[in-house]
């Protein structure tokens, strides 16, 4: 109350014409139950407002400070007697850390040698859980709508679903910050589009007209059946009262979407073919080598690329059957989405072990398509290249290098061996050839082993490659702060800490939600601590991608989070 009276007083000297500094501070609910959030609003009127510095709060030890915004508008136009009036507003995003009637001490800013104080504000704060006052929000008066909408809600499992979320004002909002991140537990999230500046048009929204903006948009894959739920979506910001003596001044509010349900029907069990690979939509299967000659066993590459519009990042590994003569290693899987689906790429390692004509054989994958309710299969060519150098034992009826040996090819060089003088006399010093033979032998047989398991262990082989390819993430998020892209610096600094989880236990993570991630590394053994910590990394990393200062996570801060996090794996 004693805030509400100090806007007043400093709107009635506004009017005045007073041109001094006028200082204001109010939160938005008096009673709280912990647990929950509440905005503090210091509000500063006068006639040179522009280059205010931040206002020094009170040392809070009963609250943390989750967030800060501002925001500047006018109070008073002006006149031909006196100069106008601006107001900028500072909001804080604050949650109490006990129950209890706790104090916010007096709020200060020093502007051009004048020093202005606001009073203490009492908020008390009740168990996780009780009843509390509704809370005032400036919502319904303003305008101020979230709406959650779907293009479809009844699909197939893998079949695509696009969300928008889209706020709806009457008046100018700021400072918006997401307080509650939309989950989409049963869904496989492909796309995740978060609006940086928001782009306001013209719209109508409940009958009267008003400005909208896309907040998210989300493409969707449900991964089961039955009834899934896209959870709601939580904004607070500040807004331009639009009405009354307050008209002009920023206020505090909180909007929520309506959650929306989906139905998701399984796909027919009857005339499922046996290669079905989960892929549901219209796609388009190849398949080539990186080269058609290989010499003294040098790898090829295999690469395999399913392409299209709909699920394809939860598209199951395409099956590469066996062919004497050669060795297949992998698939190392790269994917890239677009709004309708995108590329899928396998490359297997491609390992000849014989002289001669070899081959990948036919792949084929079948598909679901949800238009015509049927399946479909896709089926690549046969592959053949050319092996020179690796002296193994050729497929019969293959080989296109012909070679043979017959009896009158042998030069006999003496007709008897019944008398052979020693012809060579070792040295001592040749005895220390042995120690070295036995050393080279060992290597050697801890490098074979070493090469078989990456050949036959895939678990191996991706904890063998785990540090590399979370090094090579890592700098990859580096190489987007550099270049100011912090969406996609968030983005790929939480690939980098989910996929080395994903490595280090044999999980493919992509397109797996997070409690299926959860379960998935549980059930390999994975400590329940480090789990948490790595789905609470990602989490505040999809919010940072929205709204880099809501979650109080700097991009160094960030990086050595990840770092730590990876380590401790």
């Amino acid at each position: 109350m004693k805030a509400v009276i100090s806007v007043l007083l400093l709107l009635a000297s506004a009017l005045s014409g007073a041109t001094g500094l006028d200082l204001a501070a109010e939160v938005d609910r008096s009673t709280v139950a912990l647990g929950e959030r509440l905005l503090l609003t210091v509000t500063a009127t006068g006639a040179r407002v522009s280059s205010l510095p931040q206002p020094r709060l009170p040392r809070m030890a009963d609250f943390k400070l989750i967030g800060t915004m501002w925001g500047r508008f006018t109070s008073d136009p002006g006149s031909d007697t006196g100069p106008s009036q601006r107001t900028v507003g500072f909001v804080y995003t604050l949650e109490p850390k006990r129950t209890g009637t706790l104090t916010i001490g007096p709020i200060s800013l020093t502007h051009q040698g004048t020093t202005c104080q606001t009073q203490p504000i009492t908020v008390h704060v009740v168990a996780a859980g009780e009843s509390v006052p509704p809370l005032a929000r400036w919502t319904d008066a303003n305008g101020i709508v979230l709406l959650c909408s779907v293009d479809r809600s009844s699909v197939y499992v893998g079949e695509q679903v696009r969300v928008t979320y889209r706020l709806f004002a009457r008046t100018r909002v700021g400072g918006l910050m997401m307080k509650d991140a939309p989950g989409f537990t049963g869904f496989w999230a492909a796309k995740l589009d978060d609006a940086g500046d928001l782009s306001w048009s013209p719209a109508t929204c409940q009958s009267q007209p008003c400005s909208a903006a896309v907040i998210r948009q989300a493409t969707l894959f449900p991964t089961q059946p039955g009834a899934l739920t896209i959870d709601k979506m939580t904004l607070t910001g500040v807004v331009a009262v639009s009405g009354g003596l307050f008209k002009g001044m920023p206020a505090p509010f909180t909007v929520s979407s309506v959650p929306q349900r989906i139905t998701v029907n399984p796909l027919p069990d009857a005339g499922r073919p046996a290669d079905f690979g989960g892929g549901v939509g219209d796609f388009a299967l190849t398949a080539d080598l990186s080269a058609d000659k290989s010499a003294n066993g040098e790898p090829l590459t295999l690469r395999v690329k399913v392409s299209g519009a709909g699920n394809i990042g939860t598209i199951g590994v395409p099956q590469v059957g066996a062919t004497d003569g050669v060795s297949l290693l992998g698939p190392d899987v790269h994917l890239q989405t677009s709004d309708d689906g995108g590329t899928r790429v396998f490359n297997y390692s491609v390992i000849p072990r014989a002289d001669g004509l070899n081959f990948v054989p036919a792949i084929s994958m079948s598909f679901f398509s949800p238009d015509g309710d049927t399946y479909y299969t896709l089926a690549t060519p046969r592959i053949e290249f050319v092996a020179t150098g690796v002296n193994g034992t050729r497929p019969a009826g293959e080989s296109e290098l012909r070679a043979g040996l017959t009896g009158t090819d042998i030069l006999h060089n003496k007709p008897s061996c019944s008398r052979l003088a020693s012809a060579v006399v070792n040295p001592l010093w040749s005895w220390l050839f042995y120690p070295l033979g036995i050393t080279v032998f060992l290597v050697g047989a801890v490098a074979g082993r070493h090469r078989r398991r990456l050949e036959t262990d895939r678990g191996y082989a991706l904890r063998s490659r785990a540090g590399r390819r979370a090094r090579a993430r890592l700098r990859e998020s580096r190489e987007f702060l550099a270049a100011g892209k912090l969406q996609d610096f968030y983005a790929a600094l939480a690939r980098a800490v989910i996929g080395y989880a994903g490595d280090r236990f044999n999980v493919e993570v992509t397109g797996l939600t997070g409690d299926e991630l959860r379960t998935a590394l549980g059930g390999r053994g994975a400590d329940a601590a480090i789990v948490s910590r790595v789905l609470d990394f990602s989490t505040r990393c999809d919010i940072a991608c929205f709204s880099p200062g809501a979650t109080g996570l700097s991009p160094e801060a960030a990086l050595a989070l990840a770092r730590s996090i990876i380590e401790t794996l």
